[in-house]
Protein backbone atom coordinates (compact mmCIF):
# COMPACT_ATOMS: atom_id res chain seq x y z
CA UNK A 1 0.00 0.00 0.00
CA UNK A 2 2.85 2.38 0.85
CA UNK A 3 4.53 1.64 -2.51
CA UNK A 4 1.26 2.23 -4.36
CA UNK A 5 0.71 5.49 -2.48
CA UNK A 6 4.19 6.75 -3.43
CA UNK A 7 3.59 5.75 -7.05
CA UNK A 8 0.34 7.74 -7.14
CA UNK A 9 2.05 10.76 -5.58
CA UNK A 10 4.88 10.54 -8.11
CA UNK A 11 2.38 10.31 -10.97
CA UNK A 12 0.42 13.28 -9.64
CA UNK A 13 3.61 15.33 -9.31
CA UNK A 14 4.69 14.35 -12.83
CA UNK A 15 1.32 15.35 -14.29
CA UNK A 16 1.42 18.72 -12.51
CA UNK A 17 4.96 19.36 -13.77
CA UNK A 18 4.06 18.24 -17.29
CA UNK A 19 1.03 20.56 -17.38
CA UNK A 20 3.35 23.54 -16.92
CA UNK A 21 4.90 22.78 -20.32
CA UNK A 22 1.90 21.42 -22.24
CA UNK A 23 -1.42 23.32 -22.11
CA UNK A 24 -3.90 21.44 -19.95
CA UNK A 25 -6.71 22.48 -22.30
CA UNK A 26 -4.87 20.90 -25.25
CA UNK A 27 -4.35 17.62 -23.41
CA UNK A 28 -8.01 17.59 -22.40
CA UNK A 29 -9.16 18.26 -25.99
CA UNK A 30 -6.89 15.55 -27.37
CA UNK A 31 -8.27 13.04 -24.88
CA UNK A 32 -11.86 14.01 -25.65
CA UNK A 33 -11.24 13.80 -29.40
CA UNK A 34 -9.71 10.32 -28.93
CA UNK A 35 -6.87 11.17 -31.31
CA UNK A 36 -3.89 8.82 -31.17
CA UNK A 37 -0.57 10.29 -30.07
CA UNK A 38 1.20 9.46 -33.32
CA UNK A 39 3.03 11.53 -35.89
CA UNK A 40 0.85 12.93 -38.63
CA UNK A 41 -1.72 15.57 -39.33
CA UNK A 42 -4.52 16.75 -41.56
CA UNK A 43 -5.68 19.94 -43.24
CA UNK A 44 -8.17 22.12 -41.41
CA UNK A 45 -9.45 25.68 -41.76
CA UNK A 46 -8.66 27.48 -38.51
CA UNK A 47 -7.33 30.76 -37.13
CA UNK A 48 -3.73 31.52 -36.23
CA UNK A 49 -2.61 34.23 -33.79
CA UNK A 50 0.81 35.85 -33.28
CA UNK A 51 1.72 38.48 -30.69
CA UNK A 52 4.95 40.31 -29.96
CA UNK A 53 6.23 43.24 -27.92
CA UNK A 54 7.24 46.41 -29.73
CA UNK A 55 10.92 47.46 -29.50
CA UNK A 56 11.61 44.68 -27.04
CA UNK A 57 15.35 44.51 -27.82
CA UNK A 58 15.80 48.16 -26.88
CA UNK A 59 13.58 47.72 -23.84
CA UNK A 60 15.60 44.72 -22.61
CA UNK A 61 18.81 46.79 -22.73
CA UNK A 62 17.32 49.49 -20.51
CA UNK A 63 15.57 47.40 -17.85
CA UNK A 64 17.35 45.31 -15.17
CA UNK A 65 17.19 41.59 -16.00
CA UNK A 66 15.07 40.63 -12.97
CA UNK A 67 12.54 43.39 -13.62
CA UNK A 68 12.48 42.41 -17.29
CA UNK A 69 11.76 38.78 -16.41
CA UNK A 70 8.92 39.70 -14.07
CA UNK A 71 7.27 42.07 -16.53
CA UNK A 72 7.53 39.68 -19.49
CA UNK A 73 6.14 36.92 -17.27
CA UNK A 74 3.15 39.15 -16.41
CA UNK A 75 2.58 39.78 -20.12
CA UNK A 76 2.83 36.09 -21.03
CA UNK A 77 0.56 35.15 -18.14
CA UNK A 78 -2.08 37.60 -19.41
CA UNK A 79 -1.86 36.33 -22.99
CA UNK A 80 -2.01 32.68 -21.94
CA UNK A 81 -4.93 33.19 -19.57
CA UNK A 82 -7.01 35.11 -22.12
CA UNK A 83 -6.31 32.68 -24.97
CA UNK A 84 -7.31 29.68 -22.86
CA UNK A 85 -10.43 31.51 -21.61
CA UNK A 86 -11.45 31.94 -25.26
CA UNK A 87 -10.84 28.21 -25.92
CA UNK A 88 -7.67 28.80 -27.90
CA UNK A 89 -4.44 26.78 -27.77
CA UNK A 90 -1.08 28.36 -27.01
CA UNK A 91 1.25 26.71 -29.49
CA UNK A 92 4.59 28.10 -28.30
CA UNK A 93 6.48 30.99 -26.75
CA UNK A 94 9.21 32.54 -28.92
CA UNK A 95 11.10 34.89 -26.64
CA UNK A 96 8.58 37.67 -26.07
CA UNK A 97 6.36 36.35 -28.86
CA UNK A 98 3.36 34.02 -28.61
CA UNK A 99 1.83 31.76 -31.26
CA UNK A 100 -1.65 30.34 -30.73
CA UNK A 101 -4.51 28.91 -32.77
CA UNK A 102 -8.24 28.26 -32.61
CA UNK A 103 -10.19 25.44 -34.29
CA UNK A 104 -8.16 22.33 -33.38
CA UNK A 105 -8.14 19.69 -32.09
CA UNK A 106 -11.81 20.37 -31.31
CA UNK A 107 -13.90 21.84 -34.14
CA UNK A 108 -15.02 25.42 -33.56
CA UNK A 109 -17.41 27.41 -35.75
CA UNK A 110 -16.47 30.82 -34.34
CA UNK A 111 -12.68 30.38 -34.20
CA UNK A 112 -11.96 33.66 -36.01
CA UNK A 113 -14.21 35.72 -33.74
CA UNK A 114 -12.77 34.11 -30.61
CA UNK A 115 -9.23 34.91 -31.72
CA UNK A 116 -10.15 38.56 -32.31
CA UNK A 117 -12.00 38.82 -29.00
CA UNK A 118 -8.94 37.36 -27.27
CA UNK A 119 -6.75 39.96 -28.98
CA UNK A 120 -9.00 42.79 -27.78
CA UNK A 121 -9.07 41.42 -24.23
CA UNK A 122 -5.27 41.11 -24.23
CA UNK A 123 -4.97 44.68 -25.49
CA UNK A 124 -7.26 45.93 -22.69
CA UNK A 125 -5.29 43.89 -20.16
CA UNK A 126 -2.00 45.37 -21.38
CA UNK A 127 -3.46 48.87 -21.09
CA UNK A 128 -4.30 48.17 -17.43
CA UNK A 129 -0.83 46.76 -16.70
CA UNK A 130 0.83 49.70 -18.45
CA UNK A 131 -1.19 52.16 -16.38
CA UNK A 132 0.06 50.45 -13.24
CA UNK A 133 3.67 50.36 -14.46
CA UNK A 134 3.64 54.02 -15.50
CA UNK A 135 2.25 54.96 -12.08
CA UNK A 136 5.25 53.13 -10.60
CA UNK A 137 7.63 55.11 -12.80
CA UNK A 138 8.30 52.29 -15.29
CA UNK A 139 8.09 52.28 -19.07
CA UNK A 140 5.00 50.75 -20.73
CA UNK A 141 5.06 47.74 -23.04
CA UNK A 142 3.21 47.91 -26.36
CA UNK A 143 1.82 44.69 -27.83
CA UNK A 144 1.28 43.92 -31.52
CA UNK A 145 -1.03 41.14 -32.73
CA UNK A 146 -1.59 39.52 -36.14
CA UNK A 147 -4.46 37.13 -36.93
CA UNK A 148 -5.20 35.09 -40.06
CA UNK A 149 -7.67 32.31 -40.95
CA UNK A 150 -6.59 29.67 -43.46
CA UNK A 151 -6.44 25.97 -44.27
CA UNK A 152 -3.25 24.63 -42.65
CA UNK A 153 -1.75 21.31 -41.63
CA UNK A 154 -2.48 20.55 -37.98
CA UNK A 155 -1.29 17.57 -36.01
CA UNK A 156 1.62 15.95 -34.19
CA UNK A 157 4.89 17.11 -35.76
CA UNK A 158 8.39 16.02 -34.77
CA UNK A 159 9.85 12.61 -33.98
CA UNK A 160 8.64 9.49 -32.19
CA UNK A 161 10.60 10.58 -29.08
CA UNK A 162 9.54 14.21 -29.06
CA UNK A 163 6.53 15.64 -30.83
CA UNK A 164 4.50 18.83 -30.76
CA UNK A 165 0.86 19.40 -31.58
CA UNK A 166 1.13 22.40 -33.88
CA UNK A 167 0.09 23.97 -37.19
CA UNK A 168 2.14 24.34 -40.36
CA UNK A 169 1.60 26.01 -43.69
CA UNK A 170 1.40 29.23 -45.64
CA UNK A 171 -1.37 30.52 -43.36
CA UNK A 172 1.02 30.49 -40.40
CA UNK A 173 3.49 32.66 -42.32
CA UNK A 174 0.72 35.12 -43.20
CA UNK A 175 -0.34 35.44 -39.55
CA UNK A 176 3.27 36.08 -38.50
CA UNK A 177 3.61 38.68 -41.26
CA UNK A 178 0.47 40.48 -40.08
CA UNK A 179 1.90 40.79 -36.58
CA UNK A 180 4.93 42.57 -38.05
CA UNK A 181 2.76 44.77 -40.28
CA UNK A 182 1.55 46.62 -37.19
CA UNK A 183 4.99 48.20 -36.92
CA UNK A 184 4.64 49.75 -40.37
CA UNK A 185 1.21 51.27 -39.75
CA UNK A 186 1.30 52.05 -36.03
CA UNK A 187 -1.61 49.68 -35.38
CA UNK A 188 -2.03 47.15 -32.58
CA UNK A 189 -4.29 44.39 -33.96
CA UNK A 190 -4.09 43.53 -37.65
CA UNK A 191 -6.26 40.88 -39.33
CA UNK A 192 -6.52 39.47 -42.86
CA UNK A 193 -9.54 39.62 -45.15
CA UNK A 194 -10.28 35.95 -44.44
CA UNK A 195 -10.70 36.74 -40.74
CA UNK A 196 -12.92 39.70 -41.62
CA UNK A 197 -15.12 37.45 -43.79
CA UNK A 198 -15.43 34.88 -41.00
CA UNK A 199 -16.41 37.40 -38.34
CA UNK A 200 -18.97 39.24 -40.46
CA UNK A 201 -20.30 42.36 -38.78
CA UNK A 202 -19.29 41.33 -35.27
CA UNK A 203 -16.08 43.39 -35.33
CA UNK A 204 -15.47 47.11 -35.55
CA UNK A 205 -12.68 47.30 -38.14
CA UNK A 206 -11.27 49.70 -40.68
CA UNK A 207 -9.38 48.81 -43.86
CA UNK A 208 -5.67 49.56 -44.05
CA UNK A 209 -4.57 48.46 -47.51
CA UNK A 210 -3.34 45.40 -49.40
CA UNK A 211 0.08 44.04 -48.48
CA UNK A 212 2.35 41.51 -50.15
CA UNK A 213 3.41 38.54 -48.06
CA UNK A 214 6.76 36.89 -48.76
CA UNK A 215 6.26 33.74 -50.82
CA UNK A 216 2.83 34.80 -52.11
CA UNK A 217 2.12 36.29 -55.52
CA UNK A 218 -1.21 37.87 -54.60
CA UNK A 219 -1.58 40.63 -52.04
CA UNK A 220 -3.63 40.34 -48.84
CA UNK A 221 -6.21 42.97 -47.80
CA UNK A 222 -5.69 43.81 -44.12
CA UNK A 223 -7.75 45.57 -41.44
CA UNK A 224 -7.26 47.11 -38.01
CA UNK A 225 -9.53 45.79 -35.24
CA UNK A 226 -10.80 48.43 -32.81
CA UNK A 227 -13.69 46.68 -31.03
CA UNK A 228 -16.35 43.98 -31.04
CA UNK A 229 -20.14 44.32 -31.11
CA UNK A 230 -22.43 42.40 -28.77
CA UNK A 231 -19.68 40.38 -27.09
CA UNK A 232 -18.76 42.30 -23.95
CA UNK A 233 -19.48 45.84 -22.83
CA UNK A 234 -15.75 46.33 -22.22
CA UNK A 235 -15.02 45.57 -25.88
CA UNK A 236 -17.89 47.60 -27.35
CA UNK A 237 -16.45 50.41 -29.51
CA UNK A 238 -17.29 53.96 -28.50
CA UNK A 239 -19.26 56.11 -31.00
CA UNK A 240 -16.13 58.09 -32.05
CA UNK A 241 -14.35 54.80 -32.82
CA UNK A 242 -17.27 53.62 -34.96
CA UNK A 243 -17.21 56.94 -36.80
CA UNK A 244 -13.45 56.68 -37.34
CA UNK A 245 -13.92 53.25 -38.93
CA UNK A 246 -16.75 54.52 -41.14
CA UNK A 247 -14.79 57.53 -42.39
CA UNK A 248 -11.64 55.47 -43.05
CA UNK A 249 -13.66 52.90 -44.97
CA UNK A 250 -15.17 55.57 -47.21
CA UNK A 251 -11.73 57.00 -47.96
CA UNK A 252 -10.33 53.57 -48.74
CA UNK A 253 -13.26 52.73 -51.03
CA UNK A 254 -12.66 55.92 -52.99
CA UNK A 255 -9.01 55.03 -53.48
CA UNK A 256 -9.87 51.47 -54.59
CA UNK A 257 -12.36 52.92 -57.06
CA UNK A 258 -9.55 55.00 -58.57
CA UNK A 259 -10.91 58.38 -57.46
CA UNK A 260 -7.72 59.73 -55.92
CA UNK A 261 -9.07 63.25 -55.45
CA UNK A 262 -12.04 61.99 -53.44
CA UNK A 263 -9.83 59.60 -51.48
CA UNK A 264 -7.46 62.43 -50.57
CA UNK A 265 -10.32 64.64 -49.47
CA UNK A 266 -11.81 61.87 -47.33
CA UNK A 267 -8.51 61.00 -45.65
CA UNK A 268 -8.08 64.70 -44.91
CA UNK A 269 -11.57 64.68 -43.36
CA UNK A 270 -10.49 61.79 -41.14
CA UNK A 271 -7.49 63.81 -39.94
CA UNK A 272 -9.65 66.88 -39.41
CA UNK A 273 -11.93 64.86 -37.09
CA UNK A 274 -9.11 62.76 -35.58
CA UNK A 275 -5.87 64.82 -35.76
CA UNK A 276 -3.79 62.23 -33.92
CA UNK A 277 -4.72 59.30 -36.16
CA UNK A 278 -1.31 58.09 -37.34
CA UNK A 279 -2.79 55.49 -39.69
CA UNK A 280 -4.75 58.06 -41.70
CA UNK A 281 -1.66 60.29 -41.85
CA UNK A 282 0.45 57.44 -43.19
CA UNK A 283 -2.15 56.23 -45.69
CA UNK A 284 -2.74 59.74 -47.01
CA UNK A 285 0.98 60.21 -47.58
CA UNK A 286 1.54 56.78 -49.15
CA UNK A 287 -1.49 56.65 -51.40
CA UNK A 288 -1.27 60.19 -52.62
CA UNK A 289 2.44 59.77 -53.33
CA UNK A 290 1.69 56.63 -55.34
CA UNK A 291 -1.03 58.48 -57.24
Amino acid sequence: IATLSRAVETLDHAIQSFSAFVPVSLVRQLLESEQKLALGGHSRFLTIFFSDLEAFSTFSEEVPSQDLLMRVSDYLELVTRVIEAENGTVDKFMGDGVMAFWGAPALMDDHALRACVAALRIQRGMDEMNARWVAEGQKPLRIRIGIHSDAVLVGNIGSAERMSYTVLGDGVNVAARLEGVNKEYGTRICISHSVYKETGERLCVRPIEEVTVKGRRSSVPIYEVLGAFGVDAALEPAPPTVELCRMTRLAYEAFIAGDNALARRRYEEVLAAFPNDSLATLLLRKKMAAA
